[in-house]
């Protein structure tokens, strides 16, 4: 699914204008798909009441020109809550309709909002700025104190902010979004992504060509997708056809990082695996998986490794298709004084992770110089570090954080963890939506590491392994929550669920 924002809306719908689509004719559209689904609904919880609430804008008339094709069938009240529309497309829409009751005094929107079970929230739209009125608020409070109502939110749920995904406490908790013409962005970041339910697209009359015009284009992670960029395995496979993982991991302090992540990526299905560690944590790993390979580094005194280890790994290096570092590494000037040599000399594509990225967070013009393309792994306070700004500048607007970052790096390719995982090269992006809360624990990150250096060095290109790899991360996650709960699940469970989302895969 496209993701727009919506300034990038309002050029398509312009375009499409220009195209001969009139406005009024999109938002013919836009009523016709709205009313679809609300009939749907009704007819499935079996309604025959359906009550609107409109603002005095173009949101509105959507509104109105659904509830005239719906008041054949359902008895429809339309609550003017900002007043009359203001609007010419608007206003025509509403001049349509028949058999409807239209309220305006905001009492009696409160006693109907009590008294309905469905509920459209058609107010604000994509443009809305600011914060929601108190008389708004009361409203929206007294239908979310009802779990058992079904509210529909047309294009946004009204006070959601259409590119960042913010939104009031307030905002509806809707089961159903009806979008046009394209999805926006904000409906599937946090917090308003989890205010939307399921989200369906209606399609106004946009033609193909507009879409060509995006010059950063976002879509959504889905299922589907996946499916299309992951590749079967052939019946007379073997197993130098799946790739050569060397991963660099590890330190006698925090082995468990560098297990998480070799578990992980051993259950990808990589060909050969190569761990490359401290003593101590090349044994502990064998121990636990026999399939791996090992290659035993000396560190120093702390365990962790240094620039000594960088022939032995350039070597090992030759014959892997890709390369993983930085999962329970440490941190010392050593270690940095080693990954930055090595990246420009790895010929292979690269996965770098957890210490990696906080090491060279200062020599950030090393990624210019590596020989082919480097998939970062950042959480957001990793990703404030690269970006020199704060955690809180980078959750505000996630999507435009990430492509600042690879429009500046054009060799990589960003995967920004967290809840709406964002995966960015320097020409599109894509916003990954399962997962959950459970995952907020610390190895959860050297899993997805794992997944998607395995995916990686199995030849599949690097974006297209980083958009797997996430949804299969955040799926296998889902997975282990249903099982465990969200409180009680541990990474080591997300790995475990691994197998289970790749069987329904492929």
């Amino acid at each position: 699914m496209r993701l727009v924002t919506p300034l990038e809306m309002m050029k398509l719908e312009e375009q499409t204008n220009q195209a001969g689509i009139s406005y009024l004719q999109m938002m013919e559209s836009a009523g016709k798909g709205l009313a679809e689904h609300i009939a749907r609904i009704a007819l499935q919880e079996k309604i025959t009441e359906v009550m609107f609430l409109c603002g005095n804008g173009n949101n509105g008339g959507d509104c109105y020109a659904a509830a005239a094709l719906l008041s054949r069938k359902l008895k429809i009240t339309i609550c003017l809550v900002n007043g009359m529309p203001k609007t010419r497309t608007a206003y025509s829409q509403f001049k349509k309709m028949k058999q409807v009751t239209v309220e305006s005094d905001p009492e009696k929107i409160l006693q109907l909002a009590a008294d309905h079970k469905m509920i459209v929230d058609g107010i604000f739209g994509i443009g809305f700025r600011g914060e929601l009125s108190s008389q708004i608020k009361q409203l929206f409070d007294v239908i979310n104190a009802d779990p058992n109502k079904i509210c529909v939110a047309v294009d946004i749920p009204s006070g959601g902010n259409g590119l960042t995904g913010s939104a009031s406490d307030s905002v509806l908790r809707c089961t159903a979004t009806i979008t046009f013409g394209a999805a926006k962005m904000g409906l599937f970041l946090p917090p308003l992504s989890e205010k939307c339910g399921a989200i369906f697209l209606a399609k106004i009359g946009i033609p193909e060509a507009a879409f060509g015009e995006l010059t950063y284009p976002v879509k959504h992670i889905s299922s589907d997708s996946v499916k299309e960029m992951l590749p079967p395995r052939p019946l007379n496979a073997h197993k130098g056809m799946f790739g050569k993982l060397l991963t660099i991991a590890g330190s006698r302090n925090m082995p468990g990082a560098a297990i998480l992540a070799s578990q992980a990526a051993l259950r990808c299905g990589v060909g050969l695996y190569t761990l490359a560690s401290e003593p101590d944590v090349c044994r502990l790993l064998i121990s636990h998986n026999p399939e791996a390979m090992i290659l035993p580094l000396n560190g120093d005194y702390n365990g962790m490794l240094t620039q000594q280890a960088v022939p032995a790994i350039l070597e090992a290096a030759k014959t892997a298709t890709c390369v993983l570092m930085g999962c329970g590494l440490g941190q010392s000037d050593a270690l940095r004084e080693m990954i930055t040599a090595l990246i420009p000399q790895i010929e292979c594509p690269m996965v770098l992770d957890a210490d990696a990225l906080n090491v060279i967070c200062n020599r950030l013009d090393v990624l210019n110089r590596a020989k082919s393309t480097i998939i970062l792994t950042p959480h957001p306070g990793e990703m404030s570090r690269l970006l020199h700004c704060s955690t809180e500048e980078i959750q505000m607007d996630r999507v435009s954080a990430a492509k600042r970052f690879v429009i500046r790096y054009p060799k990589t390719i960003l995967v920004l963890k967290g809840a709406g995982t964002i995966v960015a090269s320097s020409e599109r992006a894509s916003i990954n939506t399962n997962g959950n809360s459970g995952m907020s624990k610390g190895g959860s990150g050297d899993v997805l590491a794992g997944i998607i250096a395995s995916l990686t060095a199995q030849h599949i290109e690097p974006n297209a392994a980083a958009q797997i790899g996430v949804y299969v991360h955040g799926l296998a996650g889902d997975c282990a929550a249903a099982e465990f709960s969200k409180r009680s699940m541990l990474p080591s469970d997300i790995i475990n669920q691994i197998p289970l989302v790749f069987a329904n895969l492929e």
